[in-house]
């Protein structure tokens, strides 16, 4: 290829880009377009995602795991997994995923047994609730916050331990997307 063909085919190269440049919109313009992290949760409501059923019940768990209490354990406590109470006001949330998770990430600890809630021996009992506060504002802005705890008893009822994790989700007057 010649020199002259190489400056004409750089040219045009050139002159494309200019023309897909000026298409193309500019920072602070009108477009609609956002960047969203790809490690983030985007939301377009101010409601729980499986992704934050998951994140949320093994930060609490683990959280349990990797306390004093329970690393002080000398040998492996039978231990029930009560049913998951749902204090929202959201009644569509999939409580079922989250005691799955919870139960998952015990079990694979392999710091406790998991007995069934039937079982009538056992060390403690993990009693869990998820709680919502919302909030409103103008143009139907809203805040969530979503707290899921977990709290040890003994046989007797005597509280052992309280772990909890919290989740806060908004919702704008526009979409991000």
């Amino acid at each position: 290829m010649t020199s002259i063909h190489k400056l004409l085919l750089a040219a045009g190269a050139a002159l494309a880009l200019a023309g897909c440049q000026a298409n193309m919109p500019k920072f602070g313009g009108q477009s609609n377009v956002s960047i969203v992290d790809s490690g983030s949760r985007g939301h377009l409501q101010a409601e729980l995602t499986m992704a934050d059923y998951t994140e949320l019940s093994e930060k609490v768990t683990n959280k349990m795991l990797d306390s004093r209490l329970v690393t002080g354990w000398k040998s492996k406590p039978r231990l029930i997994l009560a049913k998951l109470r749902n204090n929202t006001d959201n009644e569509n949330i999939r409580m079922a995923d989250i005691y799955d998770r919870i139960t998952e990430v015990l079990l694979n600890s392999d710091t406790v047994r998991l007995v069934d809630q039937s079982a009538t021996s056992f060390d403690y009992v993990v009693r869990s609730e998820l709680s919502s506060n919302r909030q409103y504002g103008e143009g139907g802005q809203q805040l969530v916050g979503y707290k899921l705890e977990l709290k040890l008893f003994t046989i007797s009822g005597e509280m052992k331990g309280q772990w909890s994790g919290t989740l806060t989700l908004a919702k704008g007057q526009k979409s991000f997307l």
